[in-house]
Protein backbone atom coordinates (compact mmCIF):
# COMPACT_ATOMS: atom_id res chain seq x y z
CA UNK A 1 0.00 0.00 0.00
CA UNK A 2 1.51 3.41 -1.19
CA UNK A 3 1.80 5.99 1.68
CA UNK A 4 0.20 9.18 0.29
CA UNK A 5 1.96 12.71 0.46
CA UNK A 6 0.16 15.25 2.50
CA UNK A 7 0.49 18.68 1.54
CA UNK A 8 1.08 21.31 4.66
CA UNK A 9 -1.85 23.53 6.01
CA UNK A 10 0.49 26.53 5.34
CA UNK A 11 1.13 25.83 1.27
CA UNK A 12 -2.36 24.48 0.68
CA UNK A 13 -6.20 23.44 1.75
CA UNK A 14 -6.85 19.86 3.20
CA UNK A 15 -8.61 17.97 0.17
CA UNK A 16 -12.02 16.92 -0.05
CA UNK A 17 -14.53 15.35 -1.98
CA UNK A 18 -16.43 18.54 -2.50
CA UNK A 19 -14.36 20.84 -3.03
CA UNK A 20 -11.00 20.77 -4.85
CA UNK A 21 -7.57 22.19 -3.55
CA UNK A 22 -6.70 25.34 -3.12
CA UNK A 23 -3.42 27.18 -3.33
CA UNK A 24 -2.84 29.91 -0.41
CA UNK A 25 -1.33 32.85 -1.42
CA UNK A 26 1.61 33.75 0.88
CA UNK A 27 2.57 37.26 1.87
CA UNK A 28 6.51 36.47 2.04
CA UNK A 29 7.89 40.00 1.08
CA UNK A 30 5.21 41.82 -0.14
CA UNK A 31 4.82 44.61 2.63
CA UNK A 32 8.70 45.22 2.50
CA UNK A 33 8.65 45.41 -1.44
CA UNK A 34 5.52 48.22 -1.13
CA UNK A 35 7.86 49.91 1.63
CA UNK A 36 11.05 50.08 -0.11
CA UNK A 37 8.82 50.65 -3.70
CA UNK A 38 6.86 53.96 -1.48
CA UNK A 39 10.50 55.18 -0.18
CA UNK A 40 12.30 55.06 -3.52
CA UNK A 41 9.26 57.22 -4.81
CA UNK A 42 9.52 59.84 -1.49
CA UNK A 43 13.47 60.06 -2.72
CA UNK A 44 12.85 60.56 -6.34
CA UNK A 45 10.34 63.06 -5.76
CA UNK A 46 12.55 65.02 -3.09
CA UNK A 47 15.38 65.06 -5.97
CA UNK A 48 12.95 66.51 -8.64
CA UNK A 49 11.70 69.26 -6.11
CA UNK A 50 15.53 69.90 -4.60
CA UNK A 51 16.72 70.01 -7.96
CA UNK A 52 14.59 69.91 -10.94
CA UNK A 53 11.74 72.16 -9.56
CA UNK A 54 10.31 75.31 -10.90
CA UNK A 55 10.54 77.66 -10.03
CA UNK A 56 14.33 77.41 -9.09
CA UNK A 57 14.84 79.68 -6.08
CA UNK A 58 12.05 77.28 -4.51
CA UNK A 59 14.70 73.96 -4.45
CA UNK A 60 16.97 76.06 -1.43
CA UNK A 61 13.97 75.95 0.66
CA UNK A 62 13.38 72.14 0.10
CA UNK A 63 17.16 71.63 0.56
CA UNK A 64 16.94 72.99 3.82
CA UNK A 65 13.83 71.49 4.89
CA UNK A 66 15.93 68.20 4.50
CA UNK A 67 19.19 69.07 5.62
CA UNK A 68 17.88 70.72 8.96
CA UNK A 69 14.96 67.76 8.95
CA UNK A 70 12.53 70.73 9.61
CA UNK A 71 9.28 69.40 10.79
CA UNK A 72 7.32 72.54 12.51
CA UNK A 73 6.87 75.15 9.43
CA UNK A 74 5.09 78.80 10.21
CA UNK A 75 4.07 80.74 6.98
CA UNK A 76 2.84 84.15 7.40
CA UNK A 77 1.42 85.27 3.79
CA UNK A 78 1.15 81.79 2.24
CA UNK A 79 2.89 82.35 -1.26
CA UNK A 80 2.40 79.00 -3.30
CA UNK A 81 -0.22 76.75 -1.73
CA UNK A 82 1.40 74.24 -3.81
CA UNK A 83 5.01 75.25 -2.91
CA UNK A 84 3.35 74.85 0.81
CA UNK A 85 2.06 71.20 -0.11
CA UNK A 86 6.01 70.40 -1.33
CA UNK A 87 7.63 71.22 1.46
CA UNK A 88 5.39 69.41 3.63
CA UNK A 89 6.22 66.27 1.65
CA UNK A 90 9.61 66.49 1.77
CA UNK A 91 9.25 67.24 5.73
CA UNK A 92 7.73 64.14 5.89
CA UNK A 93 10.14 62.21 3.90
CA UNK A 94 12.93 63.35 6.48
CA UNK A 95 11.29 63.63 9.89
CA UNK A 96 11.44 59.98 10.68
CA UNK A 97 8.81 59.37 13.56
CA UNK A 98 8.68 63.44 13.98
CA UNK A 99 5.23 64.91 13.30
CA UNK A 100 4.69 67.26 10.77
CA UNK A 101 3.73 70.27 12.03
CA UNK A 102 2.32 73.41 8.94
CA UNK A 103 0.60 76.70 9.92
CA UNK A 104 -0.68 78.97 7.51
CA UNK A 105 -0.71 83.00 8.94
CA UNK A 106 -2.94 84.64 5.88
CA UNK A 107 -5.43 87.11 5.05
CA UNK A 108 -7.50 84.51 2.94
CA UNK A 109 -10.82 85.82 1.99
CA UNK A 110 -9.52 89.14 3.16
CA UNK A 111 -7.04 89.43 0.59
CA UNK A 112 -6.84 92.61 -1.62
CA UNK A 113 -8.74 92.76 -5.01
CA UNK A 114 -6.12 91.66 -7.83
CA UNK A 115 -4.36 89.31 -5.10
CA UNK A 116 -4.38 85.34 -5.66
CA UNK A 117 -7.62 83.69 -4.56
CA UNK A 118 -7.06 81.83 -1.39
CA UNK A 119 -9.79 80.29 -0.01
CA UNK A 120 -9.54 79.43 3.33
CA UNK A 121 -11.62 76.10 3.00
CA UNK A 122 -10.11 74.81 0.33
CA UNK A 123 -6.85 75.90 1.19
CA UNK A 124 -7.01 73.23 4.33
CA UNK A 125 -8.58 70.86 2.75
CA UNK A 126 -5.36 70.11 0.14
CA UNK A 127 -2.76 71.32 2.98
CA UNK A 128 -4.78 68.18 5.33
CA UNK A 129 -4.47 65.71 2.44
CA UNK A 130 -1.02 65.49 3.32
CA UNK A 131 -1.84 64.02 6.74
CA UNK A 132 0.46 66.56 7.95
CA UNK A 133 -1.41 68.35 11.64
CA UNK A 134 -2.38 71.51 9.79
CA UNK A 135 -3.31 75.05 10.98
CA UNK A 136 -4.80 77.86 9.57
CA UNK A 137 -5.03 81.52 11.19
CA UNK A 138 -6.68 84.11 9.26
CA UNK A 139 -5.54 87.73 9.90
CA UNK A 140 -3.44 90.36 9.33
CA UNK A 141 0.01 88.87 9.98
CA UNK A 142 1.10 91.46 12.78
CA UNK A 143 -1.98 90.56 15.01
CA UNK A 144 -1.94 86.75 13.89
CA UNK A 145 1.29 85.76 15.10
CA UNK A 146 1.02 87.68 18.12
CA UNK A 147 -2.13 85.37 18.73
CA UNK A 148 -0.06 82.09 17.66
CA UNK A 149 3.12 82.38 18.82
CA UNK A 150 2.68 80.22 22.49
CA UNK A 151 1.45 78.18 20.43
CA UNK A 152 3.94 77.69 18.25
CA UNK A 153 7.00 77.07 20.19
CA UNK A 154 9.86 75.20 18.77
CA UNK A 155 9.25 76.52 15.47
CA UNK A 156 11.99 75.29 13.31
CA UNK A 157 11.29 77.63 9.81
CA UNK A 158 9.06 80.71 9.64
CA UNK A 159 8.93 82.24 6.01
CA UNK A 160 7.56 84.99 5.53
CA UNK A 161 6.03 85.86 2.34
CA UNK A 162 6.08 88.67 -0.44
CA UNK A 163 2.92 90.27 0.09
CA UNK A 164 4.02 90.56 4.09
CA UNK A 165 5.58 94.22 3.92
CA UNK A 166 7.67 95.76 6.81
CA UNK A 167 4.62 97.64 8.19
CA UNK A 168 2.69 94.82 8.63
CA UNK A 169 4.78 93.02 11.30
CA UNK A 170 5.83 95.90 13.25
CA UNK A 171 4.73 94.11 16.85
CA UNK A 172 5.05 91.48 15.76
CA UNK A 173 8.57 90.98 15.71
CA UNK A 174 8.11 91.08 20.10
CA UNK A 175 6.74 87.76 19.77
CA UNK A 176 8.94 85.74 17.24
CA UNK A 177 11.47 84.79 20.06
CA UNK A 178 9.52 82.47 21.72
CA UNK A 179 8.37 81.05 19.14
CA UNK A 180 12.31 79.51 18.19
CA UNK A 181 14.80 77.18 18.81
CA UNK A 182 18.51 77.30 18.87
CA UNK A 183 18.33 76.06 15.38
CA UNK A 184 15.67 77.94 13.93
CA UNK A 185 15.61 79.76 10.66
CA UNK A 186 13.62 82.85 10.19
CA UNK A 187 13.61 83.72 6.23
CA UNK A 188 11.98 86.47 4.25
CA UNK A 189 10.70 85.92 0.70
CA UNK A 190 11.07 89.01 -1.60
CA UNK A 191 10.41 89.47 -5.23
CA UNK A 192 13.21 90.45 -7.63
CA UNK A 193 13.38 92.49 -10.90
CA UNK A 194 12.74 89.36 -13.07
CA UNK A 195 9.66 88.25 -10.61
CA UNK A 196 11.72 85.54 -9.20
CA UNK A 197 11.65 85.19 -5.49
CA UNK A 198 15.07 85.90 -3.41
CA UNK A 199 14.93 84.59 0.02
CA UNK A 200 17.05 86.18 2.94
CA UNK A 201 17.69 84.93 6.12
CA UNK A 202 16.75 87.17 9.45
CA UNK A 203 19.19 87.22 12.34
CA UNK A 204 18.82 86.80 16.17
CA UNK A 205 20.24 89.90 16.48
CA UNK A 206 17.93 91.51 13.98
CA UNK A 207 14.81 90.16 15.45
CA UNK A 208 15.89 91.02 18.69
CA UNK A 209 16.15 94.65 17.74
CA UNK A 210 13.26 95.10 15.87
CA UNK A 211 11.38 93.56 18.80
CA UNK A 212 12.72 95.99 21.03
CA UNK A 213 10.98 98.58 18.57
CA UNK A 214 7.20 96.81 19.95
CA UNK A 215 6.60 99.84 21.50
CA UNK A 216 8.51 102.32 20.09
CA UNK A 217 6.40 102.00 17.21
CA UNK A 218 9.99 102.63 14.93
CA UNK A 219 10.03 101.71 10.95
CA UNK A 220 10.98 98.27 10.74
CA UNK A 221 14.11 97.85 8.21
CA UNK A 222 14.11 95.18 5.52
CA UNK A 223 16.89 92.57 6.26
CA UNK A 224 20.06 92.79 4.07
Amino acid sequence: MHSHHRATPLDIEPRSSTRPAILRPTPARRPLDRRLSVAAANWFSYVRLAHFSRPKTNRQLYRLVKRDQICRIVEVGISDLSRAVAMIEVAQRFAGDKKVWYTGIDLFEARQPGSTSLPMKETYRILRATEANVRLVPGAPASSLAAAANAHQNTDLILIGPDVIEADLIGAWFYVPRMLNESSTVLSERRGADGQSVFTSITRTQIAEWACQRSGGASVKRAA
